[in-house]
């Protein structure tokens, strides 16, 4: 277990989000779970994808997670999966923000992939869970 990697305060609450409008969510509804504010730079928060496959059949293919400019995430990009029809599973990694993070938007991607097809891409905006807002 990466405790080292945790940072707590009273302050924290859990949070779930939804992605931003336009995505293609149909097949593969994505909610985004972490404890807000994120940490500092320098720490990593630990964050939950949580995905529904809302089809009847077995989703098996790529997850691919891109972070907001700048930003760390562990242990990678890219994870095999497979989801069960109308199963749900989750993917936990960790993000941490740069010293001097990009003014916003600060959006984390999330892509699905069945062999060559996108059968789901979807965005979350994680400027509400930033402590201290940095404007340009």
């Amino acid at each position: 277990m990466m405790t080292n990697r945790r940072h707590r305060s009273a302050g924290e609450e859990k949070h779930v989000l939804s992605p931003i409008e336009g995505g293609l969510v149909d097949k593969i509804q994505p909610l985004l779970q972490y404890t807000k504010p994120l940490p500092g730079p320098g720490s990593f928060a630990e964050v939950f994808l949580i995905l529904k496959n809302k089809t009847d059949q077995r989703v098996e293919g790529w997850l691919t997670i891109i972070p907001p400019r700048g930003w760390m995430i562990e242990p990678g990009q890219r994870l095999m999966i497979a989801i069960r029809p109308q199963g749900t599973i989750v993917a936990e990694f960790y993000l941490s923000i740069p010293t001097l993070p990009a003014p916003g938007p600060h959006f984390l991607q999330v892509k699905v992939t069945v062999e060559n097809d996108l059968i789901a891409k979807a965005a979350f905006d994680l400027r509400p869970g930033l402590l201290h807002l940095v404007e340009g």
